[in-house]
């Protein structure tokens, strides 16, 4: 039959799934490159406030590291401010855990989950984005994430991101017994 499905798959999503999208999705944009920088420098800006008494002779060792320090730690709270906005996004995305059905066609994926039901023609998918631990679909519609653990079979995720991308799946390496 044309229609019968490849597979059926049943998972739980869950936040961790959602912060596993932020983190793979979000890339730093030449604005937020620029804000970076200035935020950097007025940290090492900072550095000249302290008073040279406890920071050493002005362009010396100690005021050079010490600068560096300061440096340092804008960085990380950058790194944390970026953080909890990832961790706050993936909570809005998933407020708690969903059980999904995902039924795969040669040309459709048909979602069942939250009590809606839905079609994803596999041309609407914009991007595929395939990490160690997830397959992302990104549509017009919004996202559709994957786990790898959510398929039994070995390489389910990379012949499905294979076919997504127009290209044949990748083949499981020969093992010669000689």
């Amino acid at each position: 039959m044309p229609d019968e499905p490849l597979r059926t798959t049943t998972f739980l999503l869950t936040r961790a799934d959602a912060l596993a999208f932020e983190q793979a999705s979000s890339r730093l944009t030449p604005l937020g490159t620029m804000a970076l920088v200035l935020w950097l420098g007025l940290c090492g800006s900072a550095a000249w406030l302290i008073p040279s008494d406890w920071a050493g002779m002005r362009f010396g060792w100690s005021f050079s590291i010490l600068t560096s320090i300061v440096i340092a730690i804008g960085y990380v709270l950058v790194l944390l401010a970026m953080s909890f906005r990832q961790w706050r996004r993936a909570g809005r995305r998933i407020r708690r855990p969903q059980e999904i059905t995902l039924t795969e066609h040669r040309d459709r994926l048909e979602i069942v989950g939250a009590g809606m039901p839905r079609e994803l023609r596999l041309v609407d998918i914009r991007e595929s984005i395939l990490t160690r631990t997830h397959l992302f679909l990104v549509s017009d519609d919004g996202v559709l994430m994957l786990p790898r653990n959510a398929f039994p079979e070995e390489g389910v995720a990379e012949a499905l991101a294979a076919r997504i991308a127009g290209r044949p799946a990748p083949q499981p390496a020969a093992i010669s017994a000689g």
